[in-house]
């Protein structure tokens, strides 16, 4: 649904608010992928702290699907992004390239960046609609499903077993939910103040030294007592 704005000022804070999630979303998805993939190299070492790591990746999980649910939430006045595609289709004057160099008017290559076509393409907005709506792609529809009885609440039917059981979404449709949420959100990103966002945050394999840190000293740890008495 809609969401009204009045200025560009306002269109600017929702769409800055909606990056948090959809960024943040994604950061945190490639952080868990990551780890796990470290196990097959750092897994004895993980073991020796099994617990920490356990509860540590549950967190990460939670904290992308806890903002995908967010993205795609279809409660008619929240910031999300079937909602922040209706105010678009509403506004699309404010893509015009009038309203974009007066947004860039301090930017030094304004010129180059109003060059080609600056307002969304109606029919490609229309299929974006679509992806992010749970009433025309059934895999929203089984995450917002699974939200409301497994996530943000937890479904008595569900857990008495009065209704059908929840069916779990899987891995391949949380990235595909994922990747196309980002892909989306960033093409309007650039289209209107020419700004598009990282998957990659500036430290993203932090946890690899920490992991060949933590190799060396459970190295030294036994060597050291290896050579007690």
């Amino acid at each position: 649904m809609e969401i009204r704005v009045t200025s560009e000022e306002e269109f600017s804070r929702l769409l800055d608010a909606l990056a948090r999630d959809v960024v943040n979303a994604n950061i945190y998805y490639r952080l868990f992928v990551d780890l796990l993939a470290s196990l097959d190299k750092y897994g004895k070492e993980l073991w020796e702290s099994n617990t920490f790591w356990w509860l540590t990746m549950q967190a990460i999980k939670e904290a992308y699907l806890f903002r995908l649910c967010r993205i795609f939430d279809h409660t008619t006045k929240t910031l999300s992004l079937v909602n922040l595609l209706d105010t678009i289709k509403a506004n699309l004057h404010l893509f015009d390239e009038p309203h974009f160099r007066e947004r860039l008017k301090g930017n030094p290559f304004v010129d180059s960046l109003a060059e080609g076509v600056r307002a969304p393409a109606k029919d490609e907005l229309l299929t974006d609609i679509d992806f992010a709506n749970q009433n025309k792609n059934p895999v929203v529809k089984k995450l917002l499903v699974w939200r409301g009885n497994a996530y943000a609440h937890t479904g008595a039917k569900v857990t008495l077993g009065k209704t059908d059981s929840l069916e779990d979404i899987s891995a391949d449709e949380v990235k595909e939910l994922l990747d196309r949420s980002f892909a989306i959100f960033n093409k309007y990103s650039r289209l209107y103040k020419a700004t598009s966002w990282s998957k990659q945050v500036v430290g993203h394999d932090d946890h690899q030294v920490l992991f060949e840190l933590l190799r060396r000293g459970l190295e030294k740890f036994r060597a050291d007592a290896g050579k007690s008495p």
